[in-house]
């Protein structure tokens, strides 16, 4: 199920968050309550028979039976994930690496799908909402450059928690910009799509459904 826009922040317990990648993923279990991420993990999968897919969706089984060995209920958690990018970056990144990265998104959301797991959307955190977040966090200029040193920085320093590799720093960091920064920011840009289509309205019945969406909306606002 799709939460966004339908369920609140208080309705779980923990985000799971998945800083996706064909080979090494890092994923983040946070504590929605204390607001704090209890730990990271690193999902390894490799090639079988030259494809990754299928060991990539046995490793998400095999993760989220380790939450359940911990005491996690699927129905307290929901799911997100680093938004898949809409272009090639450049550098090192090639269509190959495109390809695969788009497949470790299928895999993902196909399995989420398949397990009744409920996630945010389907389209995930962007790397510049995570950048601009920390600059804020931090007070530095809109202009600086943010790369995964200082993310990885400010996770292990924020948090006292210890983690292995960036894509485990990133994965905690994504989940802190969901929960601290884009989740209200999401709410609000639906409630000012409401108050816009509210205004082309002249049938009171209407008008009224859209103060009561907007009130339902308001309630989402962590």
């Amino acid at each position: 199920m799709v939460i966004q826009g339908k369920k609140g922040l208080n309705e779980y317990k923990y985000l799971v968050m998945f800083d996706l990648a064909s080979h090494n993923t890092g994923v983040c279990l946070w504590d929605i309550e204390n607001n704090v991420p209890l730990k990271t993990f690193s999902i390894v999968a490799d090639k079988v028979d030259g494809i990754f897919v299928s060991n990539l969706y046995k490793q998400l089984d095999i993760f989220f039976g380790k939450l359940l060995d911990m005491g996690i209920k699927k129905e307290e958690v929901f799911v997100s994930k680093e938004a898949m990018p809409v272009q090639l970056r450049g550098g090192s990144s090639t269509v190959q690496t495109f390809i695969a990265m788009a497949k470790a998104h299928a895999v993902l959301d196909l399995f989420l799908d398949q397990h009744d797991i409920d996630v945010y959307d389907y389209k995930g955190v962007y790397p510049a909402t995570t950048h601009a977040y920390l600059k804020k966090l931090l007070g530095e200029d809109a202009k600086k450059t943010v790369d995964k040193k200082d993310i990885k920085e400010y996770v292990t320093k924020t948090y006292g928690i210890e983690v292995n590799n960036f894509d485990e720093s990133d994965a905690a960091f994504l989940a802190a910009t969901l929960v601290g920064s884009k989740w209200n920011k999401d709410v609000q840009e639906e409630i000012k799509e409401v108050k816009r289509h509210k205004k082309e309205l002249k049938m009171k019945k209407a008008i009224q459904d859209c103060d009561d969406q907007i009130v339902e909306l308001e309630k989402l606002l962590r």
